[in-house]
């Protein structure tokens, strides 16, 4: 009887498979949503090679090279902002470089978190009075859970991959009593290769 039970689920599921219409795999050209390519077409990451948060609290003091980065914003003040950059290795002529955020350690209030390039990528004596200028906008990220960010605005979210080269970029906190953390060797902002 289990045997008879067996065949026939079999035999429904063929019956069923075969009356589906057949479709050709996916175009892996094709991006979905907001010229946003798959994970899967992401040919190099490039992680932040110098992490530097400057804080309003101390705003004439240096603090140095981290590993830890918080952007983060309480009662309007006590705002602290990360300077990110970036070295871009030779041979990316060609190649399209995007702007992409996770896995954050902590995050909370609105959990969102803005991008702006900046003018200079000598950060490492950076304070929050003394810091490079702020160039354009990039991106807001939210940030919501522990993986992806969700792209919220990105204007300049992907460019044009520089030949080789240092850039780098300001994150700053969106809205009051908001804080997103991350551990830059293996999270945070990053530059993914398509």
């Amino acid at each position: 009887m289990k045997t008879t039970i067996f065949s026939s689920t079999i035999a429904i599921f063929a019956t069923l498979a075969t009356a589906l219409p057949a479709t050709a795999p996916a175009d892996p050209a094709v991006t979905p949503g907001a010229g946003i390519t798959t994970r899967d077409h992401v040919k190099q990451v490039i992680s932040s090679s110098a992490v530097v948060t400057i804080n309003e609290d101390t705003p004439d003091t240096a603090l140095g090279i981290v590993d830890k980065a918080i952007v983060s914003r309480v009662d309007s003040k006590q705002n602290s902002q990360a300077l990110l950059k970036f070295d871009f290795p030779e041979g990316l002529t060609g190649y399209k470089c995007r702007l992409a955020f996770g896995h954050s350690t902590q995050f909370g209030g609105t959990g969102k978190i803005q991008v702006f390039a900046i003018g200079d990528a000598n950060i490492a004596g950076a304070t929050f009075n003394k810091r490079p200028f702020r160039d354009q906008f990039k991106a807001t990220f939210r940030v919501a859970g522990w993986g992806e960010a969700t792209v919220v605005d990105g204007p300049g979210l992907t460019f044009d991959c520089p030949f080789m080269g240092a850039k780098a970029y300001e994150v700053i906190s969106v809205g009051d009593n908001n804080q997103v953390v991350w551990y830059a060797p293996w999270g945070g902002l990053r530059i993914d290769v398509l």
